[in-house]
């Protein structure tokens, strides 16, 4: 795993570039979010088919204290699964929506202004439905395992979470 300092021209403070060189280091990097995260977070997960979206989630999902990252599956055709960990965990995956209005109809706000946490996959399909505050994670294939990750954050609330996140990122070297 290594941070890109300063990649296509965005700063460092709320910026995060890291490339992962493996399934098992996305993954590794997830469960580092997942243990950043709090009641009320939203992470809107953006990226092509195979760019590794649900193993991010599955590695989020772990470190929010989901024993089993197994049952952790894309939830492409119910639109939302429910795990318990230390948190209420709701994966969403606008994948198959063809309006935010679908995202209204199963009453998003609802779960993104509750106590868990709200990952939504293909997020750049319903950005009108997220909330003013969430983190963007934008997933980019560089190789066959290799990817490129972009962190960033709306809203002043996820300011800190960066910060940890880079913490967090460099400890792991």
């Amino acid at each position: 795993m290594n941070i890109l300092n300063n990649k296509k021209g965005y700063t460092s403070e709320t910026t995060l570039f890291i490339e992962t060189y493996a399934v098992g280091e996305t993954i590794l990097l997830g469960s580092l979010i997942g243990s950043l995260l709090k009641a009320g977070d939203v992470v809107a997960l953006i990226g092509h088919l195979g760019a590794g979206k649900t193993h991010l989630v599955k590695g989020i999902a772990e470190g929010l204290g989901i024993e089993d990252k197994k049952g952790v599956t894309s939830p492409s055709y119910v639109l939302i699964n429910q795990y318990m960990g230390r948190l209420p965990v709701y994966h969403f995956d606008a994948y198959r929506l063809e309006s935010a209005a679908e995202m209204y109809d199963i009453d998003c706000v609802e779960f993104f202004w509750g106590n868990g946490v709200s990952l939504v996959e293909w997020a750049d399909k319903i950005m009108e439905c997220l909330p003013d505050e969430f983190i963007t994670v934008t997933m980019n294939t560089i190789g066959q395992t290799t990817r490129e990750i972009l962190i960033s954050y709306h809203g002043e609330r996820y300011k800190g979470f960066l910060k940890g996140l880079r913490s967090g990122v460099q400890c792991l070297k």
